[in-house]
This record gives C-alpha cells, structure tokens and sequence, in this order.
C-alpha cells in the first residue's frame, strides 16, 4: 500500500538497490530460554558446543584485530571490504554505541563482530569468521553472545544486517536463519525522477549495469 501511495506521487522502486531488501530480526525482549527455542536444533548445539570447546568472546576497542580477521574472510570469500580508515570514521561518528566483538581459539582470533546500538535497536553491520577451528564452531557463539549483551543493554530489536538475494550467500542466509527471528522485507530503494523524459533511459542503463554486476 505504501509503495503503491508513494508511486502515485512519482516516486518509484529503484531497479538497483545497494543494501539488502529483506533482513532478520530477532525479538530480545524474550528470555534467553525462550531465544533459544527459537533456534533451529543444530544451532543451539552448536552454541553449546562451542562453550565446551573453550571457545572465547570478548569486546575489544583494538580495530586492527577486528579488520584483520574481516580481511581474511574477504580474502577467502572474495569479496572487497574497506579499509582501516573507513571502521576508524564509524568509531568517530558512532563513539560508545559501536561495539566490536571477537572470538578466540586458543589465543587466536577467529571471528569479528560490529554491532551499532541506537536506544533500543542495534544492528550488525559487519563480521565474519576466519576459517580457523571449524570443529569449535567460533562463530555460532560469537552471535549468541552479541545477542545477550545487546539484551543486557535494554536493546529489544536486534537487525542481523540481511538476507541473501542470490546463490552466491544462499550458506550466510542459512546460517543466520538458524538463529530463529523474523525474515523482514524492507520497501527497498525509491528514486524520484528530475527530469521525466530522461528517466526511462537512465533506468534502462541501470538494469544493464545490474544485469551485468550480477552475471
């Protein structure tokens, strides 16, 4: 309804989006019990495995040890990731509502978190595992843990950044999946045209560069 309002009014879907359409919210006002009820049985075993397997979180304020393990999973996975000076803007801009969370194995990190908290919302931006210790499952309680300190913090939404809109992260939408929540679609891009007879032209070119990114 409200896309079909704001269209009457010449703003449109855009045919190109930047930030995923659809994301997963978890519901933090439940007990911890509950939460984990929620979730699919592998991933509460997992969890549980990954506490007896001495597998560590920790907040950390150091962002070289968050972007080097975000550099090995982009390395890995191939995709691009910015650079230190870019997470070092997000601290200014952001302060004491940016936490970084890492996982450890052995005295090695393995697994980075970015989470912003905005009153009672936060949403993980950033993160990945490295590869390392697959057996321990580092990352399954590097998220259940991000979950219980944004709790204990008052936070009552928590937004898990997205769901896959193709093949390639079909594995991340998955495993993020498995932590239980609401799948959300959002409204997704809006462009307003400034010049009307010029519009239609732009948008073919857009889905050219689309269809051509996504080939």
């Amino acid at each position: 309804a409200l896309a079909k309002a704001l269209e009457a009014r010449g703003v449109r879907r855009s045919p190109v989006y930047v930030q995923p359409r659809r994301t997963l919210l978890m519901d933090l006002t439940q007990d911890a019990e509950k939460l984990l009820g929620a979730m699919r049985k592998k991933t509460r075993q997992y969890i549980h495995k990954a506490e007896r397997e001495g597998v560590v979180t920790e907040k950390t304020t150091d962002l070289a040890r968050f972007h080097r393990v975000l550099r090995t999973v982009a390395e890995r996975d191939r995709f691009g990731v910015h650079d230190l000076e870019y997470f070092a803007s997000l601290v200014e801009a952001f302060g004491d509502a940016l936490q970084l969370r890492m996982a450890r194995v052995d005295g090695q990190d393995v697994g980075a978190l970015l989470v912003i908290r905005i009153a009672d919302r936060a949403w993980e931006l950033f993160g990945g595992w490295s590869g390392a210790h697959s057996e321990k499952r580092p990352f399954y309680l590097l998220k259940w843990h991000s979950l219980m300190q944004m709790k204990e913090l008052g936070v009552r939404r928590y937004d898990m950044w997205g769901l896959a809109e193709g093949d390639e992260l079909a594995g991340v939408e998955n495993f993020k999946l498995g932590f239980g929540g609401d799948v959300t679609p959002w409204i997704g891009a809006l462009e307003t045209p400034v010049t009307a007879f010029l519009f239609p032209l732009w948008r073919f070119g857009a889905r050219r560069r689309l269809a051509a990114a996504s080939a």
